[in-house]
């Protein structure tokens, strides 16, 4: 329990469930207050963590998808003449430049 707060998203599902629960429980009344707070508080934190969950998978994709959009770079070394060399390539244009 004393990492919790390095996991993803758990902070603020655990909060936002406590937020609910506890407010169930004050609509609901004291009679079976617990049993509402505990429904509301799983019920609140498991689907706000899975929202941000999906939030950062798609994130993640996004990413991903303009990492892999963007030119290649490759760096070259010549033994002979002891220079490097870049070359960048996007892939619209399938030849590469290179820039001394």
């Amino acid at each position: 329990m004393k990492n919790v707060d390095k996991i993803p998203c758990a902070r603020n599902s655990l909060l936002t469930g406590i937020a609910g629960g506890a407010g169930m429980a004050f609509i609901r009344g004291m009679s079976v207050a617990g049993h509402w707070f505990a429904g509301t508080f799983l019920v609140v934190s498991l689907g706000s963590w899975h929202i941000c969950q999906a939030k950062i998978e798609a994130e993640r994709q996004k990413v991903a998808q303009i990492i892999e959009s963007g030119p290649k770079r490759t760096l070259k070394k010549d033994l002979d003449t002891d220079t490097v060399s870049l070359s960048v390539s996007t892939s619209s244009d399938s030849s590469a430049t290179s820039k001394s």
